[in-house]
């Protein structure tokens, strides 16, 4: 195998303009030596990588394209009837309960808090195990929804359950449907398969990492695609049966799970704690 060379940011440019189909780099690990350049080329190497994957997921600007005219048998061009606009419904979205009835939106931080986690605790929201850790979330929502000295508990019981990812548990609130994980082609591998497609969603919405939340699912798919058992992340992770896209670390979350049945990052992430 030949190594073929290129100038950095060029060769990210000509990957913008490249067929969907086409291979791309979409990872360090995609790169054949990458551990052995210097710190200041691989922060480089990273950061060109990092504008690419950013760049890549911006929507491009859809083209309208002009309305064909039809015709009536005589000749004439038909009349386009306008749509009927549906009628807005009022207090859609909307709960039908005050859920924070007789709670002073003027009182004290603390008190505030405490009503917040009580509303969020009897809607069964995703909080974590830790009751001071849990008040401080609520705490940090509410001083984000506070105008003229009152406290909005009701954007901040929206914003507490975006946050903890149960926006559905809110009253009123409409269910965002999630895209599932792939299918994995051996059944064997759907439990791996679902732990990096939540792990790469995790890193998207409440991290705000596209970097690691792409190349999580990009484990994901790569693991959905064998038509093995995975039995050990390490050898899937180099050597003669390496798999593309799964590097070390990945390697050693995929043993994790192998071992206990669960990976701990992914346990934290689900109590809220993404320290």
């Amino acid at each position: 195998m030949t190594t073929q060379w290129f100038k950095l940011e060029p060769f990210f440019e000509m990957q913008m303009r490249q067929r969907k189909t086409t291979k791309k780099v979409e990872s360090t690990e995609d790169l054949d030596k990458f551990d052995e350049l210097t710190e200041e080329n691989q922060t480089r190497v990273n950061k060109a990588l990092e504008n690419y994957l950013t760049e890549r997921e911006k929507p491009k600007p859809k083209v309208k394209r002009a309305k064909r005219k039809t015709k009536n048998e005589d000749g004439k061009e038909k009349k386009s009837t306008p749509k009927k606009k549906k009628a807005k419904i009022e207090n859609e979205g909307k709960p039908n309960v005050d859920l924070f009835a007789g709670v002073n939106p003027e009182c004290t931080p603390k008190e505030a808090a405490k009503a917040l986690l009580k509303v969020a605790e009897e809607l069964k929201f995703n909080l974590p195990k830790d009751e001071t850790d849990a008040t401080i979330r609520c705490g940090q929502q509410l001083m984000g929804n506070k105008t003229d000295g009152k406290f909005d508990f009701m954007k901040a019981l929206k914003s507490l359950a975006n946050e903890m990812q149960c926006p559905e548990k809110v009253p009123g609130q409409k269910a965002k449907k999630k895209r599932p994980a792939p299918v994995a082609a051996m059944e064997e591998n759907q439990g791996l398969v679902e732990c990096f497609w939540e792990l790469g969603n995790f890193e998207f919405k409440n991290r705000g990492d596209k970097f690691k939340g792409i190349n999580y699912h990009k484990v994901c798919r790569a693991l959905a695609g064998l038509d093995f058992k995975v039995t050990s992340g390490a050898a899937i992770a180099k050597g003669k049966k390496k798999v593309a896209g799964i590097g070390a670390s990945s390697g050693k979350k995929i043993d994790e799970y192998l071992e206990t049945g669960k990976i701990d990052r992914l346990e934290r992430f689900r109590v809220g704690d993404f320290s």
